[in-house]
């Protein structure tokens, strides 16, 4: 059995980082314990919003 994935699905950085924020971490803090750039950040909490309005 194949699972596909679907554009509709958080990756497993996606996850992370709703989860940080739940915590109320910062964004750049966010980037520094994930080790990506916040740019990076950024482009997954856009990806998140983005879900959230479909």
């Amino acid at each position: 059995m194949k699972i596909l994935k679907t554009k509709n699905t958080l990756n497993s950085q996606e996850i992370m980082v709703c989860k940080l924020l739940k915590e109320n971490y910062e964004l750049e803090k966010i980037a520094e314990i994930m080790q990506v750039s916040l740019h990076t950040v950024k482009s997954h909490i856009s990806k998140i919003k983005r879900m959230n309005l479909n």
